[in-house]
């Protein structure tokens, strides 16, 4: 703006030095000629002086509209360039972040056995496909196998493996496939055999969206179209640039060092075709755009130099006008500028990633205000290299140098340190830029990332000292049958060496080093359990299992002392024949008795009959009347047909309702129980997650546990598919819901938890209610027991949940347990098997109840 007011002033000084000019040879000539001037000659030498003026002053606006002319043509040519660099470092950011996490992927495989890299294959290709970018992941194998999530043939994947390691960048791409664009890292395995890790991108996602008439294109390095956005309508020449009539090899060369070009055409319109080139990747962007001047700043333009022409005088007021529009429109945009270094800045420190400038020429560094804070200090500042060196822990400093000498070779730096002045571990990587000796890069924090590896490798030394304190045998065979895990038991049973054993041995070489101290073999050939008399006189049980990669698990245990306790028994067993001849004498006595009893249990079984039929009839005569009594008193209580006049009915109405309903709750469970204890009860099984049950009574029971400040967590992830009645187990978990929070003070917690058993599912609800004594704990479960008196009595309930809720369980042939203690607590446990096998008969007494909390 400063030059364009400059240019402004020149023009009026010129202008006016033509006036003064000519007005000084109008005064000569006046002097010379006082009888013409006289006669007109004044009105002829104004209007020439008008007339040149009026040239001269034309002539420099036309000059002037020409130089602006040819500024908008270079700004909407700079604009095109400057999209298409944004997207080439917009793709190159993309593409490093998918070779990033390929090398990432190829580290966690590298130094594993093929039969390792198998199994971690699936998680490595899902973290891989995460971003929206990434279409597919694969992962070959150097014994041939391929695993893969998108469906390709096996050919397919090979060659885009060779291509993509063949690039120098590691990066393929291949115009006309249906995965154009490739990325691929070797994976070094142990046994030194090397395989290949791909990311296949998707173009299309790698382009942004454009806005307004903008197309982009994504070509590979000769100019072949990948992917364009938005779509439009070309030719189908193969070639992005003949699409747009432009020549391919002209175009291809602009991208490699960025640039705009005229002469596109676009439905028949003249457009401006960007360039620029991607990367770390053999790749192009291309943005096509409007060739046109932007109509409103050319008129407005034409308007203020028709002004100036019309109006000299008044050429200072517009002028000042358009300066402080222009003024205007520069602090406008450079708010939005601010605006958007602050969201960078803040988008920067919330990812906890700092930049860096590394002059090598000055030995100095610049550090932006995020990186600082990663480095304990409080604001941006440049310091000098020796200065940073000290912001860097003491042992990591000799890798930053060498970092920096193998910068000055690879153009790149990528080093991990830690800082001196907190127990932060960041990542340095950056590139120096093209003709400079500046490393330019960032610095992102990776202490989560550290401690997250810590923890694994501390999980692994645990896992390894609790085998070596098992008391049994353990061994671990992989799919092949090679040796992976064992312990020190495996070695002493045996008699082997510290050093006999080794990873990958064969079973058959550990085998025969284990049979010099066997003396016999007892079991089936082929059976999953066997035991082993050794040459010293000791016996083992040998247990195999599979895993779920096909592997083997096998557990032993010495059970020399149970083998001399069979001897023992076998010795006492022929005193117990003796025994039994004595009882043979009693018997016809006891057969006596047992008819009796059972005469005895007979009728009162049919007594216990009769009552549960009694039950189920009056419960069904009773709901009848219910039922109306609760629709007429919630109709009532909604006012449906009008007010009721005093408040105090409406709540009448309401205890009405609400008494009504809890008896209708009490004479279901009544009718249920009847039908259970008189075998009528029928299951409806089906094949249920047990986890969406559990999520379903959590959404009802909810509410009421926020109505008392009551905290209802859930720990019931990943549990196996059940044969259950969905709604006896539903009523089952709300029973036992709605007893841990009613029995739980405010401000507590109701925790409902789920395992997975070998033969099924536990299923547990734990509260921090007032808790159970001991001595009570046998009454559970008996129909309309509680523990409360009825007339001491805090909390409303019949005392029918529990054991209705023992029954249900029992019905699906599992066991219930409680176990508390008064002021910590209850936790209900149940299980329920995988599969039902028969219906069993419920008992009318649950007296298992009893058993559950002795326990």
């Amino acid at each position: 703006m400063r030059h364009a007011g400059r240019r402004t002033r020149t023009r009026f000084t010129f202008g006016f030095m033509i006036l003064k000019r000519d007005s000084r040879r109008g005064r000569t000539g006046a002097r010379k000629t006082a009888q013409s001037l006289r006669r007109g000659a004044s009105s002829r030498l104004a209007l020439m002086l008008v007339m040149g003026f009026v040239l001269a002053f034309g002539g420099v606006i036309s000059i002037k509209l020409y130089q602006d002319w040819r500024a908008a043509e270079s700004a909407v040519e700079a604009a095109q360039t400057r999209n298409a660099a944004f997207i080439a470092e917009r793709l190159s950011g993309r593409i490093a972040e998918v070779r990033s996490a390929l090398a990432m992927t190829a580290a966690q495989l590298d130094a594993l056995s093929p039969a390792g890299a198998a199994r971690n294959a699936s998680q490595a290709l899902e973290t891989l496909t995460r971003p929206a970018w990434v279409e597919g992941a694969a992962l070959l194998l150097p014994d041939g196998r391929i695993i893969s999530s998108l469906d390709l043939p096996d050919t397919v994947l090979r060659n885009a493996a060779d291509d993509a390691l063949a690039a120098g960048q590691g990066v393929a791409a291949r115009a006309g496939s249906p995965h154009p664009i490739v990325s691929a890292h070797p994976v070094r395995l142990a046994d030194g055999t090397v395989g290949a890790v791909l990311a296949f991108i998707n173009p299309n996602a790698l382009l942004p969206g454009q806005a307004g008439e903008e197309i982009a294109f994504l070509t590979d390095a000769s100019g072949r179209l990948l992917a364009l956005k938005p779509a439009a309508s070309f030719d189908g020449a193969p070639l992005a640039a003949e699409r747009v009539g432009l020549d391919p090899g002209a175009v291809a060369r602009m991208a490699e060092r960025g640039g705009a070009m005229r002469g596109a055409q676009l439905a028949g319109a003249d457009s401006v075709l960007g360039a620029a080139s991607v990367a770390g990747a053999p790749l192009h962007a291309l943005t096509l755009g409007p060739g046109a001047v932007n109509s409103t700043t050319w008129r407005q333009t034409l308007l203020f130099n028709l002004l100036l022409f019309a109006a000299t005088l008044g050429a200072s007021v517009a002028l000042f006008l358009v300066l402080r529009k222009r003024i205007g429109e520069l602090g406008v945009a450079e708010g939005m500028l601010r605006e958007s270094q602050n969201r960078l800045t803040l988008a920067m420190e919330g990812a906890r990633v700092g930049v860096w400038d590394w002059d090598l020429e000055s030995d100095s560094v610049l550090l932006t205000e995020s990186f600082a804070q990663i480095l304990g200090r409080t604001r941006a500042e440049e310091v000098s290299g020796p200065e940073f060196l000290l912001l860097i822990s003491e042992e990591d400093r000799n890798k930053v140098r060498a970092a920096l000498r193998s910068a000055a070779q690879t153009d790149e730096l990528d080093v991990m340190v830690r800082a001196a002045q907190l127990a932060v571990w960041f990542q340095m990587r950056g590139r120096i830029m093209d003709g400079t000796r500046r490393l330019v890069g960032v610095a992102i924090d990776i202490t989560e990332r550290k401690g997250a590896q810590a923890r694994v490798q501390a999980a692994e030394s645990r896992l390894r000292a609790a085998l070596e304190s098992m008391t049994e045998s353990f061994v671990l065979w992989d799919s092949r049958r090679r040796l992976m895990l064992w312990n020190r038991k495996f070695r002493e049973f045996f008699g082997l060496s510290d050093t006999a054993l080794r990873g990958n041995m064969r079973y058959e070489e550990v085998e025969a080093m284990a049979a010099k101290a066997i003396a016999r073999v007892h079991g089936e050939p082929g059976a999953d359990s066997y035991e082993l008399e050794l040459k010293d006189g000791r016996w083992l049980h040998y247990s195999d299992r599979r895993t779920n990669d096909g592997g083997i698990v096998s557990v032993g245990a010495d059970i020399t002392a149970l083998k001399t306790q069979e001897t023992a028994l076998r010795d006492n067993e022929r005193a117990l024949r003796r025994t039994v001849e004595n009882l043979k004498l009693s018997q016809a006595r006891v057969e006596e008795l047992a008819e009796a009893h059972q005469q005895e249990r007979v009728r009162a079984e049919e007594a216990n009959r009769s009552k549960s039929e009694f039950l189920a009839n009056m419960s069904h005569e009773l709901r009848t009347p219910l039922n109306a009594i609760n629709g007429f008193s919630e109709i009532m209580a909604g006012e449906m047909f009008g007010p009721l006049g005093d408040e105090r009915y409406k709540g009448y109405v309401t205890d009405i309702l609400g008494s009504g309903q809890h008896l209708l709750s009490l004479i279901n469970d009544i009718l249920d129980m009847s039908k259970i204890e008189a075998g009528k009860m029928q299951l409806q099984t089906e094949l249920i997650l047990p986890g969406d049950v559990i999520e379903q009574c959590v959404r009802i029971m909810r509410a009421r546990a926020e109505e008392k400040s009551i905290t209802l967590a859930v720990e019931a992830e990943s549990l196996p598919e059940i044969e259950a009645d969905p709604r006896a187990l539903k009523q089952v978990l709300l029973n036992l819901m709605s007893n841990a929070v009613k029995f739980t003070p405010e401000g507590g917690a109701v925790k409902v938890r789920g395992f997975d058993a070998a033969d099924g599912v536990v299923l547990q609800v734990a509260d921090t209610g007032i808790g159970i004594p001991a001595e009570h704990l046998p009454r559970l479960g008996r129909p309309f027991e509680q523990i409360e008196s009825q007339t001491a009595k805090s909390h409303q309930g019949s005392g029918l949940g529990l054991a209705l809720s023992k029954s249900l369980i029992e019905l699906h042939g599992g066991t219930l347990r409680i176990d508390s203690a008064p002021g910590k607590g209850t936790t209900v446990s149940f299980s329920l098997p995988a599969r039902l096998e028969a219906p069993a008969p419920v008992e009318s007494d649950p007296a298992g109840l009893q058993q559950a909390g002795q326990a």
